[in-house]
């Protein structure tokens, strides 16, 4: 798997971070002017999946229900980290394994496999007027697959299977958006984002044993997020997020709601 863009968009993350408080004249504040919130995220992704080594007979799709607790720190007005751990459950549809003893593919039927779903996310508001504004944003998350059993069915004697999935998402990019209503901002964010992560399946039939992984990666790498921030109260807010991720021949998709509560 090629890392450089991954590498790239951590980079670019960092950098905006470390300079531009200097770079727009913003004072660092004092630890009193600094802010916790914690809240809960709930998300789905739908993925289009390619595979580098082999044309597969199905195109393989990826989908996602994520559900993490959020917990964010502002540094500074309009500069924030924000960390998430929760529970994630893939689908996997059309992913075929070839070179196990039997073999095999995971589709809808296969049902979903669980995984403990971290994530870090970066905001920095780099400049804005009255009704306009631009930020920057950065945001990694990693769902590390829990293993699951499968009963190999038509086989004259038992079989099984156990499977793991890993996956990563890497996204950066800038986001407009308009200030000129009170309680909603809505935004739109044009962001580099590459999905990769691997598939391992381990395969037992009585004496027979086979193993063979997987390498996946997103089709499309550039996304478009629209959506809008409300403010409830000066303590409570909600972020509503539809994502779009053009490819050859289609669109893939995701949504995510976020609340936030200051204490």
């Amino acid at each position: 798997m090629k890392y450089r863009p991954i590498l790239c968009s951590v980079l670019v993350t960092v950098v905006f971070c470390i300079l531009s408080p200097p770079a727009f004249g913003q004072a660092r504040p004092g630890l009193e002017s600094s802010r916790f919130r914690a809240g809960l995220s709930l998300g789905y992704l739908s993925r289009t999946l390619d595979l580098d080594e082999e044309v597969q007979d199905v195109v393989p799709k990826m989908t996602g229900l994520l559900a993490s607790l959020v917990l964010a720190y502002e540094l500074q007005p309009g500069f924030s980290l924000t960390v998430q751990v929760g529970y994630s459950s893939s689908t996997f549809d059309g992913l075929a394994f070839r070179r196990l003893p039997y073999s095999l593919v995971i589709d809808a039927d296969s049902g979903s496999l669980g995984g403990i779903l971290l994530g870090a996310e970066v905001e920095k508001s780099l400049f804005g007027g009255a009704a306009f504004g631009v930020d920057i944003r950065g945001q990694f998350l990693a769902s590390l697959g829990l293993n699951k059993n499968w009963k190999i069915p038509g086989l004259a004697v038992d079989g099984s299977a156990k499977g793991k999935p890993v996956w990563m998402i890497a996204s950066v990019g800038p986001a407009l958006t308009y200030r000129g209503w009170e309680g909603i901002t809505p935004f739109l964010c044009p962001r580099f984002d590459y999905l990769w992560g691997s598939f391992e399946l381990g395969q037992t039939v009585q004496d027979l044993k086979g193993n063979e992984k997987k390498d996946i990666k997103g089709r499309g790498q550039f996304g478009l997020g629209l959506g809008a921030d409300f403010k409830f109260s000066s303590s409570l807010g909600l972020r509503a997020e539809a994502g779009l991720y053009p490819r050859r021949s289609g669109t893939d998709y995701s949504f995510t709601v976020k609340t936030l509560f200051a204490f």
